[in-house]
C-alpha cells in the first residue's frame, strides 16, 4: 500500500506561537518569562565562551529541558500530559482555518483516483517542542505520529511529599529532526522490527522520501528539507505575513539563498490559498505516478 507522508513542523508554521515559551508563561505565572528563560538558556549555552577554534556548539535542546524541569520542580509541578492539558494548552492558538486545511487534505485519499490506487495520505508532525503538549493540540486520528521532546516525571518512592523530578528522555533537534524522517519513510514508526539503520529494500518504504512532502519555517527545518529534497521529495518554507518585512527576510534568507525550499509561501491555510493548491497539486502528482506503475504492472502480467 503507498502512503504520501505530509511532515510539518509545529512551531512558527501550525501555530504562530512559541509552545515552549508559553509553558515557561505559564509556570512563571506571567508573559515574557519564556523570552528571558531562553535569554539564560543562551548563557547557559556559554557559544561567546568558545575559543575561535572550537567549531562545535553546545546543543541547545538538553540546556533548554533542564532548564525547564528545574523550574517545574520549583513550582511542583510535573511535566506531564495532564498539566499541558489543563495549563498550556488553552494557551496555544493554531494559525486560522489549520485544523479544516489537513482535514481536506485527508480527504484527498477518498476519493475514487485516490481509492483506485489505495494511496493515502498522512500527517505527521516533528517539533522540536514538546511532544506531550503539540499531540494534544490536534482532534484524535488527524495526525498520525508526532515526534518530539519528551519528559519522564519520576517521584521519590522515599519521600513521596517531594517535588515531582521532570527527567528529559528524548532531546528533538535538527538532526534528530531528520533521524525522525527516516522513521517515517522505512515506517519503523509503526514497526519495531525494523530499526531506522535497518537497511531496506527500496520497494519496502513505507512511504518512500518522493512521497513525501516538508514543510517548516526556520532553520531548524534547513537539514530535513534539503534531506526530503535530495531523495527526490518536495520542501515548503511557510513565513508568518503578519512579522515585519526585516524579520520574514531574516528568517527565509537560508532558505532562498541555496534553494533550500521547492515553494516559499505565508503560513495561509485557507482554501483558496497557494499553499493548499501545491500540496494538493503535488499530491495528484504521486497518485499519477502510481496508476502509471499500476498501468505498467498490469500490462506485463
Amino acid at each position: 500500500m503507498p502512503n504520501i507522508a505530509i511532515v510539518w513542523d509545529f512551531d512558527g508554521t501550525l501555530t504562530p506561537e512559541d509552545s515552549t515559551i508559553k509553558t515557561v508563561d505559564v509556570l512563571e505565572g506571567r508573559d515574557g518569562g519564556g523570552r528571558a528563560f531562553f535569554d539564560n538558556v543562551k548563557k547557559l549555552k556559554g557559544d561567546k565562551k568558545q575559543p575561535k577554534w572550537e567549531h562545535v556548539l553546545a546543543m541547545d535542546a538538553p540546556i533548554w529541558m533542564y532548564s525547564l524541569s528545574k523550574l517545574a520542580r520549583e513550582k511542583n509541578v510535573p511535566l506531564n500530559e495532564q498539566f499541558f492539558q489543563h495549563f498550556v494548552l488553552p494557551q496555544i492558538s493554531l494559525f486560522p482555518n489549520v485544523v479544516e486545511f489537513l482535514h481536506k487534505i485527508k480527504a484527498l485519499e477518498k476519493t475514487k483516483p485516490f481509492k483506485n490506487v489505495n494511496l493515502k495520505i498522512h500527517h505527521f508532525i516533528i517539533t522540536a517542542g514538546l511532544k506531550d503538549l503539540v499531540e494534544q493540540v490536534f482532534p484524535r486520528g488527524l495526525i498520525r505520529m508526532t515526534f518530539g521532546c519528551r519528559y519522564t516525571v519520576v517521584i521519590d518512592p522515599l519521600n513521596p511529599d517531594a517535588p515531582p523530578e521532570s527527567v528529559p528522555v528524548f532531546c528533538m533537534d535538527e538532526t534528530v529532526k531528520t533521524r525522525s524522517l527516516f522513521e517515517i519513510s522505512k515506517g519503523s514508526f509503526r514497526n519495531k522490527k525494523i530499526k531506522v539503520n535497518t537497511r531496506i529494500r527500496n520497494d519496502k518504504y513505507w512511504a518512500p522520501f518522493s512521497d513525501m512532502i516538508y514543510i517548516g519555517d526556520g532553520d531548524t527545518d534547513v537539514p530535513s528539507l534539503s534531506l526530503v529534497r535530495s531523495k527526490g521529495g518536495m520542501g515548503v518554507a511557510v513565513y508568518n505575513s503578519q512579522k515585519s518585512a526585516t524579520e520574514i527576510q531574516n528568517r527565509l534568507h537560508n532558505m532562498s539563498l541555496d534553494k533550500r525550499a521547492d515553494f516559499i509561501t505565508p503560513a495561509d491555510f485557507s482554501f483558496d490559498g497557494a499553499l493548499l493548491k501545491f500540496i494538493e497539486s503535488r499530491c495528484i502528482q504521486i497518485r499519477q505516478r502510481c496508476e502509471a506503475a499500476k498501468f505498467n504492472l498490469e500490462q506485463t502480467a
